[in-house]
């Protein structure tokens, strides 16, 4: 079964504690975490992988707006930081790489966002961006998820010396198999550089900030009420897209055919 952490459950959710959870199920899980039955529940709406992350947390903030029952998938379970939104999100601690953790919770929902990534080596940004959104596109595709949104990257062509190539190809990999995977419903989100209030402790954009002041040519190219119902599978943003845009396409795209 999987690991739901109590300190934000759906509100209204069945809260029948069978017994504390000992690293059952992933070895990410916290000793505050309980083993709840889910079993009478209704299914999901989305659920949002990397949900504590830059783009996932603020798609979840999204489609709490939206009023849909939300689960957020990450290695570490609740956040750090706390803000009111998320007592209406369902946070699953889970590795990615072991789906049994996390399996059930894909049962009957709608939609799902996968929103991992990092950097590191070659090989890390390729199984962190690559490896660990195909297990998720895979297991969606399995439980017979309707819509599957991955937010990608758009990036020029580099030479295989860039250090940023496994990052590249991990997201081209997820790409492919959501266009096999979900032909007529995968929706793949690519802005170049996304940026927000949290933007400064991500070492890439503070690098990218040191070259200059922030442009933003998407705030007057396209009226940011108008990303939510684009046309965005396969689709490019422009770049330095700010987070809120992109996660309301995201939230949106998660719960209807766009």
């Amino acid at each position: 079964g999987m690991v739901v952490n109590v300190c934000a459950l759906v509100a209204g959710a069945k809260r029948s504690i069978l017994r504390p959870i000992m690293n059952i199920g992933s070895r990410f899980a916290k000793t505050n975490s309980r083993r709840l039955s889910t079993s009478s529940d209704t299914p999901f709406d989305v659920v949002v992988f990397g949900g504590n992350g830059f783009v996932g947390s603020n798609v979840c903030r999204k489609l709490v707006e939206m009023g849909k029952k939300v689960a957020a998938v990450n290695r570490s379970g609740c956040p750090k930081v706390k803000e009111p939104w998320m007592n209406q999100v369902s946070y699953i601690s889970g590795d990615v790489f072991a789906p049994e953790s996390w399996r059930s919770v894909l049962k009957g929902a709608g939609g799902v966002v996968a929103s991992i990534g990092g950097f590191g080596s070659y090989e890390e940004m390729r199984r962190i961006n690559g490896d660990s959104n195909l297990v998720v596109a895979e297991e969606a595709a399995a439980a017979g998820v309707a819509r599957f949104v991955f937010v990608s990257a758009s990036f020029p062509p580099f030479p295989a010396s860039i250090p940023l190539r496994g990052y590249i190809e991990g997201k081209e990999l997820v790409e492919a198999a959501a266009r096999r995977l979900f032909p007529e419903t995968h929706t793949l989100l690519k802005p170049s550089v996304i940026y927000g209030a949290q933007e400064g402790a991500h070492p890439l954009i503070a690098a990218i900030r040191s070259l200059g002041p922030i442009q933003n040519p998407l705030m007057t190219a396209t009226p940011l009420q108008h990303l939510a119902t684009l046309p965005v599978v396969g689709g490019v943003f422009l770049p330095w897209s700010p987070v809120e845009a992109v996660a309301a396409a995201a939230a949106t795209a998660a719960v209807r055919d766009v």
